[in-house]
């Protein structure tokens, strides 16, 4: 598949936005990825709380996982337990965020370009990862394919929101490439 503008991309995620808000599912194709936008129910205590997603299997090469997410009470409770969190090098970035990863330096070299980490920055919560596979009771993935999922509280429907989410994801599956961590492969798998 050839390069495709910019422009492209965005004409097809306000197709797949007014699908979403109709269907409560929509995907969008994003170079070689299939990405799903939808809503989840996931545990909250004894509770349930709604979420809305965005997921795309991609190739990846080696094992870089990592899990990002604001600071709250329970990473402060994880940095008295002493858990590991990996630093981007940006300090106001850092202060803000944690991210959870074995491999520090992908981490610093992924989160590094300035329009990632403001597009993360304008959400009011948000959880990015990227996983092998989504647990022991849901999808498995073959080997050599991994996920990238983010997460977003409730289900939104504010369209200018869901583009930067989707500005965001997109620029994510191509940062991975562009340091390695994946490549733009078709993983040959739909969420």
């Amino acid at each position: 598949m050839g390069e495709e503008t910019w422009a492209e991309f965005c004409g097809r995620v306000d197709a797949a936005l007014a699908e979403y808000v109709r269907t409560g599912r929509a995907r969008v194709r994003y170079k070689g990825w299939c990405v799903t936008l939808d809503t989840n129910v996931v545990p909250a205590g004894a509770a349930a709380a709604v979420v809305t997603r965005m997921r795309a299997p991609f190739v990846g090469r080696g094992a870089f996982r990592f899990k990002l997410q604001r600071r709250d009470l329970l990473d402060a409770l994880a940095r008295r337990l002493r858990i590991h969190s990996s630093e981007t090098g940006q300090s106001d970035f850092d202060r803000e965020f944690v991210v959870r990863s074995e491999n520090d330096a992908a981490v610093r070299r992924l989160f590094d370009p300035p329009d990632i980490r403001r597009l993360i920055q304008s959400q009011p919560s948000i959880n990015l990862e990227a996983r092998g596979g989504d647990g022991p009771f849901g999808a498995s993935l073959p080997e050599g394919v991994d996920e990238l999922v983010l997460r977003a509280p409730g289900f939104v429907t504010d369209a200018e929101r869901l583009r930067r989410l989707f500005a965001l994801f997109a620029l994510i599956l191509d940062r991975l490439c562009e340091t390695g961590a994946a490549c733009a492969d078709e993983p040959g798998v739909t969420l």
